[in-house]
Order: structure tokens, then sequence, then C-alpha cells
């Protein structure tokens, strides 16, 4: 006979797991499908092992200006990759463990084996088929070597097996300067690695404003090499690969390829749910119920292609274990967006991104600061770099967006998503205090100069009048 679930959730990452918090509350008759690792992508291969990278580079890379502060004897340091990576990978096991015995009270209900539908209700495990009258998708994703470099797969290191690198090679080619290219990049560069970095644009770490596009290319640039190009790879050598961009060519151990993960959503039988799927085998959704079509299924986190970040998928579990058990269907508003790279220094997005509101059509004003020259971030960093925009509506100078790439930039971005979140004007955020020296005093000029373009008058005195 033919067993029938209440709730079915196909994966146990971020997203499923979340979801599992809601529905054991309404119901004991649910099953987690799953045969790969436990632990979550963010645990395992994503966020938590990449900090804990980018933290020991930078540690190191801080040397270097030791000398200067006038503390001598830090020439003879150096970095062993084997060690580095052994403690990676330990902090990595910790993290990923955590998840894993959190599920503990709960395992008996995970089933581990692949799971493709049949139709929207019946699922086929394999060696049984089960039922559930409603089901959430949290495949996740994974990264993907494009066809023409199979041949070459063995050189070619994806962020699902960084981690597992038991040591660094000498030369490496970093393809991509997206969020994931920039952390690991600037992180092997600084671990004394001999680094490429390859990118189409001139921009990193998903930056869409022109200005910081440029600021950040270049900024970057000085560090590190980066070719300004079309990635590719030419053949094999003794040990490794030869590796192009627009015409030069050398030689690499291996290449990293940190061009963006795509939705686990191949060979799940999405084509038996009775819906036209799109050219990307996405199937049509809902972003505010995540249900797709009028079906009972629901997709959930990095497998539905909006936001890969953990807060996101978590948030995208809870809409889903909700809308799962509740017996209606409800719409749910997003956090304001949050977005950050773990470079040196940090870039940002919060709310609406430069691009966003211009493709929108939405009217704003722009604020500019800057962090070089700035005393604080000279002794935070070495050296002070970084710039910030920020956007808000031109009427009352109500907070839209900003992009950044600072000092302490991950602390301003929260400060500024919760700004606009909060709802607040830029005459609302200068009655607020500035502290010196922070890093966030260097935000006062951009807020000021949105207030001078506004059409709201600025008041006469930024002090509230006493009693008022």
């Amino acid at each position: 006979m033919t067993k029938v679930y209440d709730v079915a959730i196909i994966g146990a990452g971020t997203a499923g797991l979340t979801a599992q918090e809601y529905i054991v509350q309404k119901t004991d008759n649910y099953v987690i499908i799953d045969d790969g690792p436990l632990g979550t992508t963010c645990a395992r291969v994503g966020c938590m092992p990449s900090k804990a990278l980018i933290a020991m580079a930078n540690d190191f890379h801080k040397t270097r200006y030791f000398d200067e502060y006038g503390i001598s004897g830090t020439g003879g340091l150096k970095a062993d990759h084997s060690r580095i990576m052994a403690r990676v990978r330990s902090l990595r096991d910790e993290f990923a463990g955590g998840v894993v015995d959190e599920m503990a009270g709960f395992m008996d209900k995970v089933i581990r084996k692949r799971a493709r539908f049949l139709a929207p209700d019946t699922l086929d495990l394999g060696d049984e088929i089960i039922k559930a009258r409603q089901v959430i998708i949290a495949t996740g994703s994974s990264p993907v070597i494009p066809e023409p470099w199979q041949p070459y797969k063995e050189f070619i290191i994806d962020t699902d097996r960084f981690f597992e690198l038991e040591a660094l090679p000498e030369k490496m080619a970093v393809f991509g300067l997206g969020v994931i290219g920039i952390e690991l990049g600037q992180a092997l560069h600084r671990l004394g690695i001999d680094v490429t970095a390859v990118t189409r644009r001139k921009t990193a770490g998903g930056l869409t404003d022109p200005d910081l596009q440029v600021y950040a290319f270049e900024h970057f640039s000085k560090e590190m090499k980066v070719a300004l190009g079309t990635a590719d790879i030419t053949g094999r050598t003794e040990n490794g690969l030869t590796v192009s961009c627009d015409g030069d060519e050398w030689e690499v151990d291996r290449v990293l390829l940190a061009t963006g993960r795509r939705p686990n959503l191949v060979d799940i039988g999405l084509e038996n749910l009775g819906v036209e799927l799109d050219e990307k085998g996405m199937p049509p959704f809902d972003p505010g119920t995540l249900r797709i079509a009028d079906l009972p299924v629901f997709l959930t986190g990095d497998a539905n292609g909006q936001i890969p970040i953990l807060h996101e998928a978590a948030d995208d579990g809870s809409i889903a274990g909700y809308n799962t058990t509740s017996g209606d269907v409800s719409c749910f508003k997003k956090r304001t967006p949050l977005r950050i790279t773990f470079s040196s220094p940090d870039i940002a997005i919060a709310g609406s991104s430069h691009r966003e509101l211009t493709e929108q059509g939405i009217d704003f004003v722009t604020g500019k600061t800057t962090w070089e020259g700035w005393g604080r971030a000279r002794m935070m960093l070495g050296k002070a770099a970084g710039r910030a925009c920020i956007y808000a509506e031109p009427e009352e100078g109500r907070l839209l967006g900003a992009e950044l790439m600072a000092p302490a930039g991950e602390h301003m971005a929260h400060l500024l998503a919760w700004a606009i979140g909060a709802n607040l004007t830029v005459n609302d955020i200068l009655a607020m205090p500035f502290y010196h020296p922070v890093p966030e005093e260097a935000l006062r000029p951009a807020f000021e100069q949105i207030r001078d373009k506004i059409r709201a008058p600025a008041p006469e005195f930024e002090l509230s009048v006493c009693g008022k």
C-alpha cells in the first residue's frame, strides 16, 4: 500500500529544514527526502568555510604592514597551506556537524533516497513510490562545469570541491569576479598563491552602480592580477592547464570555477507536473507564495533561482512550511534585500541596487562618499579605501537603496537595510548620532548631499527642541 504523507520535503538544506520547523508544529505525518551530504550548503561548502579561509588570509596579509607599524621580525612568517586547509575543514566539519546534530530528533523522518515526480502528489524514490498532499522542493543548487571544459574537469575546482583540497596549487586562475570569485580569489592571493582572476566586466562582488563598478575593478586590479575578457581553457600541460583571455595565454595548476551555481532541478521529474517549463527548466511560481502554478507544490531556497542567500532560503522555508500546513496559501512580503561580499574592503548592496532602480524607472537622487584618506580606515586596513553610493526618492529623501565598498561594510549595510526597512528619510538619519572615529561617520556626507538635492526643506536645526 502506498504511503501518503501530509507534506514531503525534497531536500534537507536551509530551506527544507526551516520548513520542517513549521510543519512539525502542525503534523507529524511528514517526510524529508535527501540523498546527498547533510549539513546545508552554507555550512559545508559556502558561507562558513569561506569566511574561515578569508579570516586566516586577512590576518596573514596584515603582517605585511607590521614593520611599518614598528613591529619587527615578521618577514620570516610563512603560510602553511596544508595546515590552513586542514583548519578550514575542521571548522567546516564542526559547522556542518552541528546542523546534523540538530536533525537527530527527527532523523526517523529522513529518507536517504532521490525523489522524482511522477505527478504533483506522487514521488518515485527508486524502490518505492509515496504520495504527499503537499510537496516542498528544496533541492538547493550546484556549480556547473560548461560542456566544452568537461575534458579538463580533473583540473577544475568548483566551489563544492574547493574546501576538500589538502594543499593549494601554486598557480591558479579564478574564472569570475562575482561574490565567490572575489572572496576566494583575494584570499588565495593573500595566502601567497599566484592568482589571475578573469572577468568579462569591470566590476566585482555584484556591484551595479557604474562608478562603483569601475572603482572596485581598479582597486582589486592593483592588489592582484585581473584579466578583462572571456576566459577559456585551451589545453593541458604536464601538471595543469593552459588558459586564455582574449588572446593572452598562460599556464596554471588549477582553475577555480566561480561563475555561479544553478538550481538542482534536473531529473526530478518537473515535466510530470503538467506545467510549462521555461528555457532554463524552471516552472512558473509565485514569488510571494512560492507555489508552482495552482499545484500543491512549492519551490524554495536556491532551487527557485531568486536570491541564493541563507536568510532568504530560510524565509522561503518558513513561507512554504506555513503554506503547506495552514489550510490557506498566503502571500508574504520579503525582507529588505541585503547582499554582502566578504572581500577587503567589504562589498554590499542594501535595498534596491542602482540597476534595479534604473530598470524599474524609479526616480532617485544619489549621495556619494569615500573612505580614502579616512583616518580610522587607514588604521583598520593599512591603506584606506572604499566608496559608497546611497539612493533616495527625491521628494522626502526616503532611503531606497545603497551600494558600497567599505571597511566594516558588512555592518553599515545592515544599518542601511534597517533604515530602508523602517522607511526612514535622510532627515531622520541625520538627526541620529555619528560617532567619531568610526567607519559609519563617512556616510554622513552622502546623507548631507541627498538632503541638499531633495525637494523637502532641510530642518533649521538637526537637533530637536526640548519638549517636542
